[in-house]
This record gives structure tokens, C-alpha cells and sequence, in this order.
């Protein structure tokens, strides 16, 4: 059969673009992929939430094994395993024995790396809000639709899923850490404020790494109280205050962190928290915004993805530096650099107030 001689490019999210030759049955297969990968993620969060990494780990190393405490059918168990084989997961032995491949054994309760909660949650009500996409798109928020409250405000009201959620946090954000305190000179600032910094995990930090420096943590009750409970690590000397961005922000400190807070808000909502912020803070403080910028152009990498994620969870976006520029202007702040990490999820978005000279 004749190949069409032209050539299209596909572009996957994460993926260079590659020229492909435009074979209907090569295109088809990719569509297929592209159709088919909510089984995979659907697949990996049944093997978490039902403790199947725990029982492998454990030393049940057959469908038979696995399924029996648990009430579940050893042939769909055992169907269950061989299709995640084929994505890294598990490895099939012979006499249809399983093994955690390095991947799967993040999925344990207690592997230091574990992802077990975010295969969970993405793939429950996380996965579910994406069945609303039609709606977000006329202008909705699918979280609110799904739940019947603001994310922040269910969360408040369920605390288990609150912890849950807090969980899945320290699991996505914790490789960031080393990244966020290598890439940026901390050492500079008399004291710092953690704006909604829950658990204190980054203070904790930047402060283990900086002694000079004291800080206070500013969020919530519940994140005041995960903080002093050491989830996010030791905080001597660390004023804690509860409270509301929206409010207020603790005054004159030199150094204002932000970090995956932005993007959880629309522009009108961002202006409040920075104006707060901007009024707070020290003629020459620093203002740095731990978050990833979106490319302007099309270079790979998950922020796209991510921004329709936010969109629906809670009606926020992800952003590019220019809009990081205007949002800042807006707010009484100047954006002065963008600093790469180590990490590519993260970036440091340094801003001034807009009458401050460059240190």
C-alpha cells in the first residue's frame, strides 16, 4: 500500500516534536496511545489505593497471593499485573510471579520516594473533575461543579482528605526542596516569610541551610499546626502565625516566599495576595515565586497540562514570565529574573517593589 510522501509533526507535552511519515495506520496508532492512556493512570491508582505495591513488597509475589486477603478475583488480579508489566510497574517472572520494578516500588506506603497518596488522588476525585473539562471550558470551575465547594474550602471542611491532600503535596514538591535552596542565595535576607507555607517544609530549609537567618510561617490554622506537629521538618526560633492571605501578611520582612500559591488563582485573586504582600514587606525586600514558568514557545515540558489541571481544580492558571510581569506590575512590583533549579518543575521568579533599586 502506497505512503502518503508528505510529513506532518505530532506534538506530545514532555515530547520533542518528531517528524513522523503521515501512515494512516502509524496515526491511528498514535491517537489510540494518546485515547488510551487514562486506562494507565486508572490502572496504576487501583494498584496503590488497594495496597497491591504494599502486598508485592511484602513478599506475595502471585495474583493468588494478592487477591485472596483482599477479596478480590485472583484472574483480575492477575490481568491487572500483566498489562502494568507492560509499562514498568511490575515484572512478570516465570510461574506468573510478580516483582516491583524501582518505579513500582514508589508506590509503597513507606518507600522514601513514595507517590502511593498522588496515585490515589489522581485518580479519584482528581481524575474525575477532568470528566468536566466541556463545562470549564464555558466557564466553570469541574472542582466546585464535582463537590459542590471551592477546593481550599472542602478540604477545610473534610479534614482527613485535607491531610490526605497535604500528603499528596509533600510527595509531588519534596525533590524540589534541595533544588529551590541550592539555585538561590538565601543568605541575604535577615527574615523571611513563608506565605501559605503549610507544613514549613521550605523554611525549614532554607533555614537548616542559612543559620543567620529567622523566619516566620504565615498560613492557616490547619497548616500552622501540621508545621508545629514537624511534618515539614525542624523550625527552631520560627515565629508561626495563622491567617489569612486574603487578609493580611506579616510586616517588614526582607524576604517573601510564595511557593506553588500563585497558580492556584485567577489574576483578581493573585493582585489581592501580592497587594498584601507588597504593603507587608520591606522597601528592599525581595518577593521570590516559587513556581514554573510556561514557555512562549513550544518547548516541551508538563506546564500546559498542568494549567488545564489548576483550571479545574480551583479555577487557577499557570503563566508565562510575561504574564508573571504584568500580574507584578499590577501589584506594586517589578519582576527582576527568572532563576533556573536543578528541579524542572520549579523555577525562582524574583520580584522589587517597583521603586526599589537592584541590590
Amino acid at each position: 500500500r502506497a505512503r502518503a510522501a508528505r510529513e506532518v509533526v505530532l506534538k506530545v507535552e514532555g515530547v520533542r516534536p518528531a517528524k513522523v511519515a503521515a501512515d494512516p495506520d502509524m496515526l491511528h496508532k498514535k491517537m489510540m496511545q494518546l485515547l488510551s492512556s487514562l486506562w494507565v493512570t486508572q490502572a496504576i491508582g487501583s494498584f496503590a489505593r488497594l495496597g497491591i505495591a504494599d502486598a508485592i513488597e511484602a513478599g506475595a509475589d502471585t495474583a493468588e497471593a494478592i487477591a485472596q486477603p483482599r477479596g478480590l478475583v485472583t484472574d483480575r488480579v492477575y490481568r491487572l499485573l500483566r498489562a502494568l508489566s507492560t509499562v514498568g510497574i511490575v515484572t512478570e517472572c516465570a510461574e506468573h510471579r510478580f516483582t516491583l520494578t524501582p518505579l513500582g516500588r514508589m508506590l509503597t506506603s513507606n518507600a522514601p520516594n513514595s507517590m502511593r497518596t498522588s496515585a490515589e488522588l489522581l485518580t479519584e476525585y482528581n481524575g474525575e473533575i477532568w470528566g468536566h473539562l466541556d463545562e470549564a471550558l464555558a466557564g466553570g470551575v469541574a472542582f466546585e461543579a464535582l463537590m459542590g465547594k471551592p477546593l481550599f474550602d472542602w478540604l477545610h471542611a473534610n479534614p482527613v482528605e485535607g491531610a490526605r491532600f497535604q500528603r499528596m503535596m509533600r510527595e509531588v514538591h519534596s525533590p524540589e526542596t534541595p533544588a529551590i535552596v541550592a539555585a538561590y542565595d538565601f543568605s541575604q535576607f535577615k527574615h523571611i516569610v513563608d506565605v501559605g507555607g503549610g507544613h514549613g517544609m521550605v523554611l525549614s530549609a532554607i533555614l537548616a541551610a542559612n543559620p543567620g537567618v529567622s523566619g516566620t510561617l504565615f498560613d492557616l490554622p490547619e497548616g500552622i499546626e501540621a508545621a508545629k506537629r514537624g511534618e515539614g521538618g525542624p523550625l527552631p526560633g520560627v515565629n508561626f502565625v495563622p491567617g489569612d492571605v486574603f487578609a493580611f501578611v506579616p510586616e517588614g520582612a526582607d524576604g517573601y516566599l510564595l511557593r506553588h500559591l500563585l497558580h492556584d488563582y485567577d489574576d483578581d485573586d493573585c493582585l489581592r495576595m501580592l497587594g498584601n504582600v507588597r504593603r507587608a514587606m520591606l522597601p528592599q525586600a525581595r518577593v521570590l515565586v516559587l513556581e514554573k514558568t510556561v514557555p512562549t514557545d513550544d518547548t516541551p515540558g508538563p506546564g500546559r497540562w498542568l494549567d488545564l489541571h489548576v483550571m479545574l481544580l480551583t479555577g487557577g492558571r499557570e503563566r508565562t514570565a510575561p504574564e508573571y510581569r504584568a500580574l507584578f506590575e499590577q501589584a506594586g512590583l517589578r519582576l527582576t529574573r527568572v532563576l533556573p533549579t536543578a528541579h524542572p518543575a520549579v523555577e525562582i521568579i524574583e520580584a522589587v517593589a517597583d521603586n526599589a533599586q537592584p541590590r
